[in-house]
């Protein structure tokens, strides 16, 4: 059946895929992701079938399926997806190692380690690569076809990692539905965290519809929008100096203050970005040479 609301449960995983596999997900959310967005007669495209649970999945329900995965040879990073399939698709189903939780390549399968794997990746590396996958992606799925990608979030060492709403930001293509499956028979199970903690339950389901262009262009847009918020975020960080008893204020005193948040900017030009910003008469007030007050 489709999805009925934007919470899924599958206490049973189902006979799809090779249970021993770690990280495998239940086939009843792939079922239902194809019966919500695959239409009649449609091509499912998954590029990283792990323990085949994808492929058991379509062959159950008839549909035409390509999959591949890093450990057949084909690697979402280098290799370009639309080519491999021959094809464009009408769905692609991805499910993403969650970074390092679990290491696949060299103990799900192979040998050794393999660098291209992301569970292998260090953090910034990973996010990168998570980029480049979904590019991959977005330009192998059909104009108006839909690609859905399964992301957990994790902690590691007391800090917490939400990697699903990194994906929802610079995913290449339009957010359609977010569906949150619940998770079970998980290895967090058998821990205890005496209230510590909240532990972790769900996972996303992130479905995005593939509008008429290229990703390359979507990211461009993605950073223009990254760019703006940094500027918002000066404006935000300015306007909070100002923001207290004290109603008017040096330039100086702006330097100093606003100084531990522009090191972390690493702008060696902050100075000058702090008084580009005061300029603006919408937020700020110049009251005297060098002196100002927020707006009222």
């Amino acid at each position: 059946m489709s999805f009925q609301n934007s919470v899924a449960s599958y206490p049973n995983r189902g006979n799809y895929g090779k249970s021993s596999y770690r990280g495998n997900c239940t086939g009843h959310i792939i079922r239902d992701f194809c019966e919500s967005y695959l239409k009649t007669g449609g091509l499912l495209v998954d590029p990283s079938i792990g323990g085949g649970t994808s492929q058991d999945v379509a062959q159950a329900m008839g549909i035409n399926f390509v999959g591949t995965d890093l450990s057949q040879g084909f690697n979402l990073l280098t290799d370009d997806l639309g080519g491999f399939v021959g094809a464009e698709a009408d769905c692609v189903w991805w499910h993403p190692p969650y970074w390092n939780m679990i290491r696949y390549s060299g103990n799900q399968w192979g040998e050794e380690a393999n660098p291209w794997d992301l569970s292998q990746m260090n953090i910034n590396d990973f996010t990168e690569a998570l980029i480049l996958a979904m590019m991959n992606i977005h330009d192998a799925t059909k104009s108006g076809g839909y690609y859905g990608i399964l992301m957990g979030n994790m902690r590691k060492q007391g800090k917490y990692y939400n990697f699903s709403s990194l994906i929802e930001r610079v995913a290449p293509a339009r957010l359609v539905d977010e569906i949150i499956k619940v998770q079970h028979n998980t290895m967090s199970d058998s821990r205890s965290y005496n209230g510590k903690l909240v532990r972790i339950a769900h996972e996303k389901l992130l479905v995005f519809k593939k509008e008429a262009t290229a990703a390359l262009y979507f990211l461009a847009k993605t950073m223009n929008r990254l760019e703006q918020g940094l500027k918002l975020t000066w404006k935000a960080a300015i306007r909070r100096v100002l923001q207290t008893q004290k109603k008017t204020w040096s330039l100086a005193e702006v330097y100093e203050k606003i100084k531990p948040f522009a090191e972390q900017k690493e702008n060696e030009h902050w100075k000058a970005k702090v008084r580009q910003t005061l300029a603006d008469e919408r937020y700020f007030k110049r009251v005297d040479k060098g002196v100002y007050e927020l707006v009222a």
